[in-house]
């Protein structure tokens, strides 16, 4: 939009200049007796300055003013009746130069363009004794009405550009706030249920041991683990919940998992049935590479357990120059091939998410009847 108005600007302002170039000739040749070479020579030279008005306004005026002073100074009217010392074209150029440069905003010029015009027009009315008195005061008059129209345009023009920015923060504001809302309303849905039946579920397994009797100890043993393992979970949905409310109180300051955590989750998993080896070989990563590898390992080895069972899954993670390649590969379990995880939920759905934010890449395959999945990351 704002290319299409600054091309029809140009444009207007060339057939501005040929207009006044054209009237220039017929003025001066009908009204002065001008040779038609010299009036068009002239009236070329009193137009140009509208040309270079946007950038050299103080000098674009004082060549206008200096080709009109030119023309007055040379030419003759043929009869007593035309005016002098501006003639009807020169004075349609002043106008023309007067109000483009008032555009631009600066009023102390255009006053002071007005009130140099007006001075040499007295004193070439005064000094040859011939001049046309209505002429000076026609000019004038006209000259301050193109300044204030220029001026008018000059507002106006601000004035669409503020209502427009005006416009795009309000639609960021709108956006940022649908945002707002919307991360209060998963917070909401979150706090509700999750948090809740998270709370329930490390309550029941931290007091199984008081209410239930004759327990052995490796069930007590497993209870703390699911207790632990709850509060963890707890943990990291407060500073979510922190974050997606963003209501000023102080977040959960708990560190991000990084690489060093891994080795706890493997031996959680190892402990709850499902043997896992784990293969590290990576050297210092980003933290947030690090954050991304442990969310798809924990995802990878949640998968084995619910969809394969007690069987043997191997971690590796190696790295290249410039790659870093991250497997998680259970084997065929007993009873048959694993259950094929699926592909529409959100834990894989937002491991593929992840890795393409980091510019890499992820896959899943099911090599010998067991299941792999492989994330590959530049470093």
């Amino acid at each position: 939009m704002v290319a299409v108005t600054r091309t029809m600007g140009r444009v207007g302002l060339g057939v501005t200049v040929l207009l006044l170039v054209l009237l220039g000739v017929l003025d001066l040749v009908q009204h002065y007796g001008a040779e038609p070479r010299a009036a068009l020579g002239l009236s070329v030279v009193r137009a140009l300055p509208l040309l270079m008005y946007r950038v050299r306004p103080v000098e674009a005026w004082a060549l206008e003013l200096a080709a009109v002073l030119g023309i007055a100074l040379v030419t003759v009217p043929v009869s007593p009746e035309e005016p002098w010392p501006w003639a009807a074209s020169s004075t349609a150029a002043l106008i023309g130069v007067a109000g483009l440069v008032a555009t631009l905003g600066d009023r102390r010029l255009s006053l002071g363009m007005l009130g140099v015009l007006t001075g040499l027009g007295l004193l070439l009315t005064i000094w040859p004794g011939r001049g046309d008195w209505v002429s000076v005061a026609v000019t004038t008059v006209l000259g301050a009405v193109g300044v204030v129209v220029g001026d008018f345009v000059r507002g106006r023009r601000a004035m669409a550009a503020e209502l427009a920015e005006e416009r795009q923060v309000s639609a960021a504001e709108r956006e940022l706030r649908s945002v707002v809302e919307e991360r209060a309303r998963i917070a909401r849905e979150l706090h509700d249920v999750v948090a809740h039946h998270m709370s329930m579920i490390t309550v029941q397994a931290e007091t199984a041991r008081y209410r239930l009797t004759g327990l052995p100890d490796t069930a007590v043993a497993e209870f703390t683990d699911i207790a632990r393992i709850a509060r963890s979970s707890l943990s990291e949905l407060r500073g979510l919940l922190s974050a997606l409310r963003d209501d000023g109180a102080d977040p959960d300051r708990t560190p991000q998992p990084t690489l060093a955590d891994l080795g706890p989750l493997v031996e959680r998993i190892t402990a709850a049935g499902t043997p896992v080896l784990l293969t590290v070989n990576a050297g210092e990563l980003p933290q947030v590479v690090q954050l991304a590898v442990y969310r798809t390992v924990q995802e990878a080895l949640s998968n084995v357990v619910r969809h394969a069972g007690a069987v043997r899954t191997w971690v590796n993670i190696t790295r290249t120059a410039d790659r870093l390649r991250v497997e998680v590969t259970n084997e065929r379990p007993a009873g048959g091939p694993a259950v094929a995880p699926d592909g529409a939920g959100h834990g894989l759905v937002g491991l593929r998410e992840r890795a393409t934010l980091l510019g890499g890449t992820f896959e899943v395959d099911q090599p010998d009847g067991g299941w792999r999945v492989r994330m590959e990351l530049p470093t």
